[in-house]
């Protein structure tokens, strides 16, 4: 069976995170996924807790930017989580969600700023003195001043072919992120594979997650409710960088795109009632076990190595029920 993981929101106090964490571990989660989003609960800190309550679990940043924090300060930062959980951290980057315009952060360049934040960060890590001067990024003669514990396996987040090849080129893994869509997974494998060939080596070098927002529920409605209000935050959030929507095949009505247009949260509602039904069966995975497995069944295949959840919960139920029931109810259909 490949291997599970789960991916946490930083919405939970540290007790709740620490039970989610012990809980993933005891269920057979092989990684723990924890995002770095700037102005919710800091990602390092939540990530040392688990690294203190947890022994087994791989604890990832999931994802870290290159923009809202510098390359070399989040090599410092996961080389002291490995330390820490004695050589379980994984680095996840990505290009990053919210947040970047309340801190006047532009993404600009974002191939350039991951290309050159995953050579800053492997060459701090290998303790050696680091000079770049990136079309994004610069560092003049730094070196961690303590010995990393070792090796970090470096992850890329994508929804798009550029990032697609370079996690194919740099990275030891790669999370695809929000596809039920099999020619969009096609599309992705094959420019891994693309930039894998680029640097020598082969797609079967990485490490292929795809990872799911779901929700998993006997009340199929309620849970498609809650995974229609997620996704229409989130495209509304990204708004108006919607490429990925490209690789679904699938296009947004204008009624929709007017009203992310003024990214007004008292709108959701508007924005839930004119997202298609086609764009949530492409991205989220919502109902009972057996509906769920199916979904994931039809995206497997060679090639693919594991896969992650980010869990969300129907009004009376919890986190903890989504992360249990996809554990022992999900993966065993899919075993089979």
């Amino acid at each position: 069976m490949r291997p599970i993981g789960v991916l946490l929101n930083a919405e939970y106090p540290a007790a709740e995170l620490i039970r989610l964490g012990r809980l993933a571990e005891e269920l057979g989660y092989q990684t723990l996924w924890y995002v770095d989003v700037r102005l919710m609960r800091e990602c390092y800190v939540g990530l040392a807790s688990l690294a203190m309550a947890t022994r087994r679990i791989r604890l990832a940043t999931g994802v870290t930017d290159p923009y809202s924090r510098h390359p070399a300060l989040t090599a410092a930062a996961i080389a002291s989580l490995d330390e820490l959980s004695e050589g379980r951290a994984v680095l996840g980057l990505g290009l990053g969600g919210s947040g970047f315009r309340e801190l006047g952060i532009e993404k600009t360049l974002p191939v350039a700023a991951l290309r050159e934040g995953i050579g800053i960060v492997r060459g701090l890590l290998r303790g050696e003195e680091v000079t770049v001067a990136g079309k994004v990024l610069s560092l003049t003669g730094a070196r961690l001043q303590f010995a990393p514990h070792g090796a970090v396996p470096i992850y890329i987040a994508t929804q798009g072919a550029q990032i697609s090849r370079l996690a194919g080129e740099l990275a030891d893994g790669v999370l695809i992120a929000n596809t039920l869509h099999p020619p969009a997974l096609d599309l992705y494998l094959a420019q891994l594979a693309a930039g894998a060939a680029k640097a020598g080596r082969a797609l079967s070098d990485i490490d292929v997650n795809l990872r799911w927002e779901l929700c998993i529920a006997d009340d199929e409605a309620a849970a498609m409710q809650v995974m229609r209000r997620r996704l229409a935050q989130r495209i509304v959030n990204g708004y108006p960088n919607l490429r990925f929507l490209e690789a679904l095949d699938v296009r947004l009505p204008q009624a929709f795109l007017d009203v992310a247009a003024r990214k007004d949260p008292a709108l959701i509602a508007e924005a839930m009632a004119a997202l298609p039904e086609e764009v949530l069966a492409r991205s989220v995975l919502a109902g009972n076990p057996a509906r769920v497995a199916a979904g994931i069944s039809a995206m497997l295949r060679p090639g693919v190595t594991g896969m992650t959840i980010r869990p969300h919960a129907c009004p009376g139920s919890s986190t903890e029920d989504v992360v249990r029931r996809f554990a022992r109810e999900v993966v065993p259909l899919l075993d089979g």
